[in-house]
This record gives structure tokens, C-alpha cells and sequence, in this order.
């Protein structure tokens, strides 16, 4: 907030046991002046990936798949000679952990692209993923981020349930947990309820936009996202989820072991990440390693960390956010991890 050009807003929620401390700074909106509040709702990203892993879990729970079925035996319409699944299996595994090797559908979106109020098609988003050749043609092998591996995993949800990714989160995770701020609006551009509104830079796609570089991006469609990150949550809600989660409240032990322990390196990765598991991310911070995921949605950064017994969190928020991919803010980051460790 104290860059020459600033963002609108930011907050911090830290929770350590009972006690929970928050701040924030900025507005969460431009045009009124509204305050930012560490209450408020914010498209969440690629924090989303965390809840969508979640459902897929406990699926291999009630052993209706597999983390080693592979893709060509549960979604065999999606393998075509022309396609990128045409090549070596991939594994459910291996769509959770990032290391399929399928292109990332979202760094071909540019060509598609018509308008901010624009409805992606699931199906077209995963053709845009698998029409382009794979990073590296041998699954398992390393990391490789791509968005398309959660999409892929929301047609296995809906194929194996007979329900869509929306109605298992609400049944399996927001329900029960009473996440009542937190929703999955996938063609929805709106936000319910008091949120924050989302700024980014949209200079080389709208260059005539006034203040392009602080452009109000908040009715993007969330469709471009999906089971990737088009969740809408709150801090609050967050935190709940992930310490639900850590403490084995969602997740039989040995497979919430799998998903933080069953780690690859990333690879490529901007630093603090440093592991990838199945839907989680394994940080190195200066107190030790953290276990969460980053999200980045048009207009929205946040981060949640969390101890491994859930008991340490903290979840930092700022809206505004380029389109394009930069890495962690050095600055951002160094202000969230003083607020997780404790440190003034």
C-alpha cells in the first residue's frame, strides 16, 4: 500500500488456536471509498484446486477411483488420435500433483478471448489444453503447472458421482463445514454479499479502458476458471476449510498424509513454493515449511498458509492482480510471512 502506485487494498488474518488477529489497508472499492475488511468475499483462484483435490480424495476414499486409474479408463472419450492424451497414460495422481505434462489451457486463451463478460464452456477450455502438444511426454516426470489437470478431474468427479463439482462441494465440504460465505459460481459474474472488488491491468486487451492499469475486472466470468479457481470464499471460511482439513476432518490419515507428503519438487517454480502435492502446496518460510495454495484470480491475490495441525494460519489478501503470471510479490510475500511467523 505504500508503493508509488498502490494497490486498492489488502488485508491479513492470522489465527494461532483461539486467538485470531486481522488488519487491513486500502479500500475494497475505488469508486466509493469502501474500507477493505478482512471479512469480506474475494474470488479466491487457484485456492480452489485445495477444495476440488479434497472432493477427488475422498472419491479414492470410498474407492469409486483410483489414484493410479488413469484418464483413458475414466474419461475414454476425451482420448483422441489428434489429442495430447494420445500419448503416455496419465494418472489421477498426476492430474493432482501437476506433473501430467498437459499444456495449461489458460496460457492459450488470448486467441479466444471476446469480451470481460465472456462464458468458457468447460469442454472448450480442456480442447484448448489438449489440442496443443504436452510440456514433457513422459507423465510423472517432473512439474509442470497446468490448469487443465483440474478440469480434467472435474469430468471425472461428474462422470463417477453423477453429480456436477458444485452440488459435491456443497454436499461434501461447505455444507458440512458450515461455509456459509463461500460458494462455487461458475456462471455467475457477481459477487453476493459485501466483497471486495477486483482491480488488474488490462492495457493489451481493453488499451482504450480508462485507468487501464486499475481497471475494475470484478464481473470477469469465472467460467474461464472452473474447478481450477472460480471459487468465492472469505478469510474466515478459509481458515475453517484448511484447519477442517489438516486435522482430518475431511480426509481419511493415510491419504491427508498423501496429499501433503506425496510431493514433487517445483520445478520452475517462483520461490517460496517449494513442493506440490496432491492439491496442496508446500512453502519455506522463515518458521518453518507451510502447507496451503496460492490463488490468483483477474483482479484478486491471496495466500493461505497453514502449521501442519492446522493450528497456525494465515490467509493475506490484496485485489488487485495482473492477468498475466509474474511470480510472488517480493513485497506481498514478505509482508504475509512476517504476519505468519509472528514477527513485527
Amino acid at each position: 500500500m505504500a508503493a508509488p502506485n498502490p494497490n486498492p487494498g489488502a488485508f491479513l488474518l492470522a489465527r494461532d488456536d483461539a486467538r485470531v488477529r486481522s488488519a487491513a489497508a486500502g479500500v475494497a472499492d475505488r469508486s466509493t471509498g469502501t474500507p477493505m475488511r478482512p471479512d469480506l468475499r474475494f474470488r479466491a483462484g487457484s485456492i480452489t484446486k485445495t477444495f476440488t483435490a479434497t472432493v477427488v480424495l475422498q472419491l479414492v476414499a470410498e474407492h469409486r477411483i483410483r489414484l493410479d486409474d488413469t484418464v483413458d479408463e475414466l474419461l475414454p472419450d476425451q482420448v483422441r488420435a489428434d489429442n495430447a492424451l494420445s500419448g503416455a497414460p496419465i494418472t489421477v495422481r498426476q492430474l493432482l500433483n501437476h506433473t501430467s505434462g498437459l499444456y495449461d489451457y489458460v496460457d492459450g486463451l488470448i486467441p479466444h478471448f471476446r469480451g470481460l463478460d465472456q462464458y468458457w464452456p468447460r469442454d472448450r477450455l480442456i480442447a484448448i489444453g489438449l489440442d496443443e502438444p504436452r510440456y514433457f511426454p513422459t507423465p510423472g516426470t517432473r512439474f509442470r503447472y497446468s490448469n487443465t489437470n483440474y478440469l480434467l478431474l472435474d469430468l471425472i468427479v461428474e462422470r463417477v458421482t453423477d453429480r456436477d463439482l458444485r452440488t459435491n462441494l456443497e454436499r461434501r465440504v461447505f455444507t458440512p463445514l458450515g461455509l456459509r460465505d463461500t460458494s462455487y459460481p461458475l456462471a455467475r459474474r457477481t459477487i453476493d454479499g459485501p466483497h471486495a472488488r477486483g482491480y488488474t491491468d488490462v492495457s493489451f486487451l481493453l488499451p482504450d479502458a480508462p485507468d487501464a492499469t486499475r481497471f475494475d475486472i470484478t464481473g470477469f466470468s469465472p467460467s474461464e476458471a472452473g474447478a481450477s479457481g472460480a471459487l468465492v470464499t472469505t478469510a474466515a471460511d478459509l481458515t475453517r476449510f484448511y484447519r477442517a482439513l489438516l486435522q482430518g476432518r475431511l480426509l481419511p490419515p493415510g491419504l491427508l498424509r498423501s496429499m501433503l507428503t506425496d510431493t514433487v519438487p517445483t520445478t520452475g517454480s517462483a520461490p517460496p513454493a517449494v513442493g506440490y502435492g496432491l492439491g496442496v502446496y508446500v512453502y519455506a518460510t522463515d518458521c518453518g515449511p507451510a502447507y496451503g495454495h496460492g490463488g490468483t484470480a483477474p483482479g484478486y491475490l491471496t495466500f493461505a498458509l497453514n502449521g501442519r495441525d492446522g493450528r497456525k494460519q494465515l490467509v493475506a489478501h490484496t485485489n488487485w492482480s495482473p492477468l498475466a503470471g509474474t511470480g510472488i510479490d517480493e513485497d506481498f510475500w514478505s509482508a504475509f510471512q512476517r504476519g505468519y511467523c509472528g514477527r513485527a
